[in-house]
């Protein structure tokens, strides 16, 4: 095999690339050539999806993958239903699931490969890149550098930091993956077995305080759940992730901690939110005003006062407009849905001013819109059969990751844990934000392939699981298909 058909064939460097173009699309000018390399990479990874599936059988060899392949094949069906719709862009999103499935959750099935150094190569990057990033960003909005150019706006968006970000909500979960990689930095078992050099304990410091910082000024309510989620789920881990049995009085008392454990984290959040934003908008606010007196610039002439609060006073910022637009889509094709791309033309049909924000993608936005909640979006576009078929994958691998995390008392230094109270934040976020399916996205791409590195657990490094098969039409499979 020559070398550069080694390098094609690299479903490790595929998804080490691709989640760092994804990344590149929310990073602000940068985006447009990133959007151009990611037409190419969605090729790659169709390709690698197709190419490997013939050849090694990855669908056969996933974990539960009997269901990830149900569903495919239940969004082909609401695609042929809808042939005559937007039958490309519908096919593109069936091809990005593909690549969901069977290049990155199905890391699980590469033998030869070590996730823990290819998860602590994307990490390491993207550690980096925020923390060079927010120092920029901060330091361009304390000095005044604040503008708008083809249609980007640089620093501040309506009132919120936005940083280097094409969008606050961007910065908001760029932020919160840092400090989540800064954490698994810290654990020495996946360091020492990832098989690279330790990062930096003063660049960790510095991407944590950065980003910590950034996350309360771009005010990403949704982004903060994710956070809140993260640390609450790695305190019950704490909790009852040591042992394996415990009396009713240790469930009882454990419970109470972790819910008060909750409150504290929940409360301290918003606190230091509020905090945060009064400090750099009084720092702000000052520095103009000695500008002004040093150049004798009028009042009138200073630019708006900025407090990194929303303008949009609603708590739902919308969003409940759009799930109740959601929710009638769905009711008048329960069964199989409507399929992605159709999301913004039967919208249009349906609603007299179409689906809410769906003028603010313009022509893209049979790519780009969603309802802002993952699993209505799923009702919406694959109906109750697509939905079924995942919300059961859903439960097999959490229920079967959970009876992992609270067994095994040698993940403490490993980062699994902070992987699981990852993915547990994630289901929480994925009510408010665009997440899980269907978008082309760094969120969601990222949430694949956290998953898949979970998975690698419950296959390679914990050997506790005898290989089982079930008979199907005279046909032996894997038990760990279903």
């Amino acid at each position: 095999m020559t070398k550069l058909k080694k390098t094609l064939l690299s479903k490790s460097l595929y998804r080490q690339c691709y989640i760092i173009c994804l990344f590149a699309c929310n990073i602000s000018y940068l985006h447009f050539a990133a959007y151009v390399v990611l037409a190419f990479m969605v090729i790659w990874g169709a390709f690698l999806a197709v190419y490997h599936e013939i050849t090694r059988r990855t669908s056969l060899k996933t974990r539960f993958g009997f269901w990830l392949i149900a569903f495919l094949v239940s969004s082909v069906v609401t695609m042929l239903i809808h042939l005559l719709d937007n039958l490309f862009i519908n096919f593109v999103f069936i091809l990005h699931l593909a690549i969901c499935f069977f290049v990155f959750y199905s890391v699980h099935t590469e033998k030869q490969l070590n996730p823990k150094r290819e998860l602590f190569n994307i990490s390491r990057v993207l550690i980096y890149v925020t923390t060079v990033m927010g120092i920029v960003g901060l330091a361009c909005m304390v000095m005044g550098v604040n503008f708008e150019f083809l249609t980007v706006k640089f620093i501040i968006y309506e009132n919120r930091f936005t940083g280097l970000f094409t969008n606050p909500n961007q910065l908001g979960l760029a932020a919160v993956v840092s400090l989540f990689c800064c954490h698994m930095m810290l654990k020495r078992d996946f360091v020492e077995q990832s098989g690279c050099r330790r990062m930096s304990r003063i660049w960790i410091g510095c991407c944590a305080a950065v980003n910590s910082i950034s996350l309360l000024l771009c005010d990403s309510n949704g982004a903060l759940v994710l956070l809140i989620g993260y640390a609450v789920f790695f305190v019950v881990y704490m909790m009852f992730g040591k042992e394996s049995k415990f009396s009713v009085k240790q469930i009882i008392v454990k419970s109470i901690a972790c819910l008060l454990a909750g409150l504290v984290i929940v409360s301290s959040m918003f606190l230091l939110r509020t905090v945060c934003q009064l400090g750099f908008a009084e720092l702000i606010k000052t520095k103009q005003s000695i500008s002004s007196q040093s150049d004798k610039t009028d009042d009138e002439d200073l630019p708006e006062e900025i407090t990194f609060e929303h303008e949009n006073a609603n708590v739902d910022s919308g969003r409940f407009v759009l799930w109740q637009q959601g929710t009638r889509l769905f009711l008048n094709n329960f069964v199989f849905g409507i399929g992605k791309g159709n999301i913004a033309e039967y919208g249009d049909r349906m609603f007299e001013n179409g689906i809410k924000f769906a003028d603010q993608y313009g022509d893209l936005a049979a790519w780009r819109i969603d309802f802002h909640n993952g699993y209505l979006s799923i009702l919406v576009c694959s109906g109750i059969v697509g939905f079924a078929l995942f919300m059961v994958f859903a439960v097999r691998i959490f229920s079967s990751t959970t009876r992992h995390v609270l067994r095994d008392e040698r993940l403490h230094n490993s980062e699994f844990p902070c992987m699981y109270s990852f993915l547990c934040a994630y289901a929480v976020y994925s009510f408010v934000e665009v997440t899980l399916l269907f978008n082309i996205t760094f969120a969601v791409l990222l949430f694949w392939l956290i998953l898949g590195y979970t998975s690698c657990y419950l296959t390679k490094n914990i050997p506790d699981h005898p290989i089982e098969h079930v008979t199907i039409f005279g046909r032996q499979f894997r038990k760990t298909l279903f």
